[in-house]
């Protein structure tokens, strides 16, 4: 969040993607103790939120098909001077890429 409190404070508007999975940076089957034990796929944070926290502005995609106006929005509230945090909500899948 870091880069979004100094976007803000230094008026250099940036639009962060987050592509939220519920997870912490795994698949479901990269670190079985850490799921078990401590929850790593339950993550439930309210990254928008936390971006309208630090003065920027926070848009929630559920959809799919809300992905192009958020970017548009990203882009005038940009254009505006506005820090943009775009938190992108998706599956957890329990496979990974092979890229």
């Amino acid at each position: 969040g870091l880069d979004i409190e100094t976007s803000v404070r230094a008026g250099a508007p940036i639009t962060t993607i987050v592509l939220n999975n519920g997870g912490m940076a795994t698949y479901p089957g990269g670190y079985p103790t850490a799921r078990e034990s401590f929850g790593t796929t339950y993550m439930t944070g309210d990254y928008a939120k936390i971006a309208e926290g630090l003065g920027a502005v926070g848009i929630t995609v559920t959809k799919p098909e809300e992905i192009a106006s958020a970017l548009e929005q990203a882009k005038q509230l940009n254009a505006d001077g506005k820090t943009v945090l775009i938190d992108v909500h998706s599956n957890l899948e329990d496979r990974r890429s092979n890229f």
